[in-house]
């Protein structure tokens, strides 16, 4: 091992020491966000949370609960237990997921503005609804705690298919990707719960793969028209999520990591940009076999790492998705007072963002964090 790489890797573990001690000092974190009186109640925020005074119901608080358990080892059988109840209480008998409370918050300020950028929804709650269900079931699904059966309505028809898929604004990747990641979300949740058998499965998912090669651009990214680079590399993201569910890979990796590095994501009001970014990295260089502008990707990463320490309270153990507030915001409802402390959301997310990064940059706290189905 050659001197320089030595001091290049001190001085990169040097740059990294509140990493130390991260994972235990979030399951503190998380121990200060449980409601006493009922454990498997976690709060958004620390002290500012807008649920608590008027509603004890927060699923947004369970669900990242139970990622966390499975990001910071977290083993505790009867607290697993009884969060899984609760976020199951929160299921409609169509199975689905919603929190009242969002539901009811959010209406207003949503219909409002799909009004004033000239849309009108399809259903004001139909986007939240497919997400918050998306959420659930990756948050059951990662400790094996999915129910016996789903009753999801999930089309499967080929035409049916194509069809809405087509009908999605993909001059607005990020959010089409987002719908198409959901279907192959839940198709695949259908076929291993055994709801859809695998020929309907491989059928539906051929279907939706032949039209993402249909809109795949020469920069590896799935849209039409001219989207900024954010919507680009945003858009890309959400497409992969759904892909590695299904154990596809993008046909040109060594584009999107050009895509990426040529417009490198920056942490403005929030680090949600580079956590998209370093997916598309994840597994664009694990397919092209980590040569493509592997020390640029790390580069990258290691600045990025510089920035996320700012979102951090080493003082309380979480991270805040603002640099000096808390979420105020979920799907469009106010939860919180938006104060200078981490959230729960916020934190998932980073430690979400870490496990990611572990693929791309050697340390040792990097490699603790397992991954993470989202």
């Amino acid at each position: 091992m050659s001197d320089s790489f030595l001091s290049w890797k001190r001085h990169l573990f040097a740059d990294m020491d509140w990493l130390n001690d991260i994972q235990p000092r979030a399951r503190e974190f998380l121990s200060r966000l449980q409601d006493p009186a009922t454990p498997d109640y976690f709060s958004y925020s620390l002290t500012g949370d807008i649920f608590s005074e008027h509603t004890r119901q927060n699923l947004a608080g369970s669900i990242f609960a139970l990622k966390l358990f499975h990001l910071l080892g977290v083993t505790n059988p009867d607290l697993i237990a009884d969060t899984t109840q609760r976020v199951l209480s929160f299921q409609s008998s169509d199975g689905t997921f919603a929190d009242p409370f969002v539901l009811r918050k959010r209406r207003i300020r949503t219909f409002l503005g799909t009004l004033k950028r000239g849309q009108l929804p399809r259903s004001i709650d139909e986007d939240y609804i497919r997400a918050e269900t998306r959420q659930a079931y990756a948050a059951l699904w990662i400790h094996d705690r999915l129910p016996d059966f789903i009753p999801l309505s999930v089309t499967t028809d080929s035409h049916e298919l194509t069809s809405y898929l087509s009908s999605l604004d993909w001059t607005n990747p990020w959010s089409a990707g987002s719908h198409l990641s959901h279907q192959l979300f839940f198709l695949t949740l259908l076929r291993n719960t055994g709801t859809i058998d695998e020929t309907t499965y491989t059928q539906a998912v051929q279907t939706i793969q032949t039209f993402l090669t249909g809109i795949q651009q020469t920069n590896g990214s799935w849209y039409t028209g001219s989207p900024s680079a954010r919507q680009r590399v945003n858009g890309a993201m959400k497409v992969l999520s759904g892909l590695t569910l299904i154990g596809a890979q993008a046909p040109d990796s060594k584009a999107l990591i050009d895509l990426c590095l040529t417009n490198p994501a920056q942490a403005q009001h929030d680090a949600c940009d580079q956590i998209n970014q370093i997916l598309v990295l994840r597994y664009a260089n694990e397919w092209c076999g980590g040569t493509h502008r592997h020390k640029e990707i790390q580069a990258f990463c290691e600045k990025t790492l510089h920035e996320w320490s700012v979102y951090y309270h080493a003082q309380v153990g979480g991270f805040s998705f603002h640099r000096d507030a808390a979420n105020r915001h979920y799907y469009g409802a106010r939860v919180t007072r938006g104060l200078n402390e981490p959230d729960i959301h916020a934190t998932v997310l980073f430690f979400w963002g870490l496990s990611l990064m572990k693929h791309l940059l050697p340390h040792p706290t990097l490699t603790a964090i397992p991954d993470i189905l989202v």
